[in-house]
């Protein structure tokens, strides 16, 4: 293997969060009644925020520090969203099922600082680990091509350059949209000659469907001028950091917000009708209850699906509803019977007219870990694909693992008493529109909605699946929110 593929497979463990939570939404209850709710289960606060995700919970300890009254809602048990930690029981060794690590940015430090949790050089490789590759659909081992990364790499940087306002957010989107960032990515890649990029690129490209047909201004949106290298990760230079337990700081912040958060709940309707007041109707494990907020700030991945519970008007309704998601699963197994020492890349050696990328719905990856007996996986559905349960993925995992097996790529039992004992859906993910609607203006309206009715919106939907990109946005909205 040539030192390009070296450097991005030594690093394929790599998976850069982003990403954010949501609430539930139910629309199979009227609005209630102020009468038909007790004095003591009414609640009166600056601000609600709906979800609980990076976003949100950023969003709230924000508030918080602002001197403001506020609650969460969120429909799972705990804080943070994607970001998920596995513990070990006999170990207690720490493995991410959702964020891995953050960009080194003066929002993440601080807000890390904040709640006192140590960060720590993010170190992409595992002593003693080697990464094979494999095409998952046939199950043989494949060998990748080799390419100049660095060279394509500095020359995806170049194009990325020319669009300084994306640095930001997307109300930054230049109108008339360049034809360039209209390309579905994979055409974008030929046109500029950047296969040989395609490797590192595609890690972080996990979750995005199809990845190629992507519309190029969502997928360079998430690459900024100053974003990791290739040779600063391979390398264990400055660029990205971790705590132990990435799950932490979420802890730390559901502990301070106290009674101020609603966990298991969820969103039964709104009523935004008035000048200055936000109702919510919610169900909590205790019953339910009225929130009357002077402004409300939805931190939930904006697909039509997730705001059936708001009350939402001529103008939202057809905006909201563009949006699309893709469906992205992780999870653990034991007893898969690969190697503790070995991580299998799939490399889509029978897709060469999608640059080699893995054939969806499937398995991205089967990543050894820090737990012996313990890989990690990532299981993605394509463009057309809808969601996937627990059991399906296992299966499709039994069905992986057997052709591997069949092949000789692993042992003869590999996959016949496999156990999965962590599982989380990060779905929706990737909330994208069409290039058809960025060119129409799509976010310059999106935009628009913010303050309307009292309601701000943030999240991944809004910037780019970056928890840093995410912090520094919220912050601003929140701060601007009380100017």
């Amino acid at each position: 293997m040539g030192p390009s593929l070296r450097l991005v497979y030594g690093i394929a463990c790599l998976l850069f969060a982003r990403w954010v939570a949501g609430a539930a939404i139910r629309d199979d209850v009227a609005v209630l009644d102020d009468s038909a709710i007790s004095p003591k289960d009414t609640i009166n606060v600056d601000v609600c925020v709906i979800g609980g995700g990076a976003a949100g919970t950023y969003a709230a300890i924000k508030s918080k520090d602002l001197r403001k009254t506020v609650v969460v809602v969120e429909q799972q048990d705990r804080l943070g969203g994607h970001t998920k930690t596995y513990i070990d029981p006999v170990s207690k060794k720490a493995v991410e099922l959702g964020v891995a690590e953050w960009q080194d940015t003066p929002i993440v430090r601080n807000w890390f600082k904040r709640f006192d949790v140590p960060l720590y050089q993010y170190n992409f490789t595992i002593p003693g680990v080697t990464s094979k590759y494999a095409d998952f659909t046939t199950g043989k081992l494949a060998t990748p091509k080799e390419g100049d990364l660095l060279g394509a790499w500095n020359a995806f940087q170049k194009q990325v350059s020319k669009y300084p306002t994306l640095v930001n957010d997307l109300s930054d989107v230049p109108y008339p949209v360049p034809a360039d960032l209209l390309l579905p990515f994979g055409e974008f890649i030929r046109k500029y000659k950047l296969q040989d990029a395609v490797p590192y690129l595609s890690l972080y490209g996990q979750g995005w469907g199809s990845f190629v047909t992507l519309p190029t201004l969502l997928a360079i949106k998430y690459f900024p001028p100053f974003f990791f290298s290739p040779t600063q990760l391979s390398s264990g230079g400055p660029g990205a950091l971790a705590s132990k337990d990435n799950s932490l700081v979420y802890e730390k912040a559901q502990k301070e917000l106290g009674e101020g958060l609603l966990l298991n709940s969820t969103v039964i309707s709104m009523d935004r009708s008035a000048s200055n007041l936000v109702k919510i109707t919610i169900e909590t494990p205790s019953g339910r209850k009225i929130i009357r907020a002077k402004k409300l700030i939805s931190a939930i991945p904006p697909v039509i699906e997730n705001l059936k519970g708001f009350d939402l008007n001529a103008t939202e309704t057809p905006i909201f509803s563009k949006f699309k998601g893709h469906s992205w699963y992780v999870g653990l197994v034991q007893n898969s019977d690969i190697p503790d020492n070995i991580t299998l890349i799939n490399y889509g050696a029978n897709n060469d007219q999608n640059f080699d990328i893995p054939i969806l719905p499937g398995f991205y990856d089967l990543f050894a870990t820090v737990v012996p007996g313990l890989h990690y996986f990532l299981y993605g559905g394509n463009d057309t694909q809808p969601t996937f349960t627990q059991p399906q993925v296992k299966t499709a995992l039994k069905d992986t693992l057997g052709r591997l097996s069949a092949a000789g790529t692993l042992s003869k039992s590999a996959g016949k008493n496999l156990n999965l004992v962590g599982f989380t859906s990060h779905s929706p993910y990737e909330v994208y529109v069409s290039s058809d609607e960025i060119a129409k203006g799509f976010y310059n309206k999106l935009f628009a909605l913010q303050g309307q009715r009292n309601t701000y919106w943030t999240g991944a939907a809004f910037v780019t699946h970056s928890s840093a990109a995410i912090w520094n946005f919220t912050d601003q909205l929140v701060t601007g929110m009380w100017a």
